[in-house]
């Protein structure tokens, strides 16, 4: 595998990098759940177990190299491997990549990972070198229409893309917008914000269903889970009973997943998977 090449980051890169290497100093974590890939539970309210169910649907379809893109600390790189896929994880952060190293090596899944430090923005991998590339919470944080050529690019023909993201693409994000126009940098462990991130908008949402053409997949999260956000210090013990009520309004009441501003997004290079749409 080629190295990162070299280049010099951007400004806005390295308020991010400066930002995750205090946030792993603080938050660093220390193991690894695996039940999300290897459970034979579904839990189709939690975005993350979604992630999972389609990174497992696409091992068991015969994928085998994965791409973690801003792969932070590695917690799920290392489900990844664990599940049998050949992991490569990329961040900005050195700090968030020390983590990492050290959950892949205390549950002996060094030989099946590898992380490296480069920009989304121009990676330094052969074109076609990935079955899969997903990105958790990533997107956000780079700029979308420059990381999303070259996650093409390292996608092989026919390989899947999985994204989980915020949205801000409803009615709700828009008054939120016009309530609080000043963002406050965050570095809770429940609720961390940087100065530079954006949830994705309309044409961000258009430009991955563009630029990986065929849908697999596509859901909306996160109605009443809002309020965690606000005091996950209170809230912490309703955070998966909001996640399933979420679920539940949005299967009986299908409009009300409009609002929703979570989205977990599977598409493909080629034509091969049918779409399942939910809200």
């Amino acid at each position: 595998m080629s190295s990162a090449p070299a280049t010099v980051c951007t400004d806005r890169q390295k308020r991010e990098a400066s930002y995750y290497d205090q946030y792993a100093h603080l938050h660093a974590v220390r193991q690894v759940d695996f039940t999300p890939v290897l459970s034979n539970q579904r839990r189709p309210w939690s975005p993350y177990w979604t992630v999972c169910r389609l990174v497992r649907d696409a091992y068991d379809a015969g994928a085998r190299a994965l791409l973690d893109a801003g792969c932070g600390m590695g917690a799920a790189s290392v489900c990844f491997a664990k599940l049998g896929f050949q992991v490569t994880g990329f961040d900005i952060s050195e700090g968030n990549l020390a983590v990492a190293r050290r959950l892949a090596q205390q549950h002996e899944l060094s030989d099946r990972c590898r992380f490296l430090a480069m920009p989304a923005e121009r990676l330094g991998f052969p074109d076609h070198s990935f079955d899969v590339v997903v990105g958790i919470d990533f997107l956000h944080h780079v700029e979308v229409s420059a990381v999303l050529k070259e996650l093409a690019r390292v996608l092989r023909p026919g390989g899947v893309a999985i994204f989980k993201e915020p949205l801000a693409d409803n009615p709700l994000d828009a008054l939120r917008t016009l309530m609080h126009r000043r963002r406050q940098v965050s570095l809770q462990r429940d609720v961390h914000v940087t100065e530079d991130e954006r949830k994705l908008g309309r044409d961000e949402i258009r430009l991955i269903n563009r630029t990986f053409a065929q849908p697999v997949f596509f859901q909306r999260f996160s109605l009443l889970q809002r309020a965690y956000r606000l005091r996950p210090d209170r809230l912490r013990g309703l955070y998966w009973k909001l996640q399933r009520a979420d679920y539940e309004l949005m299967r009986y009441c299908p409009p009300l997943g409009r609002l929703g501003d979570v989205g977990v997004f599977g598409r493909r290079l080629a034509p091969s998977c049918s779409v399942q749409t939910i809200g």
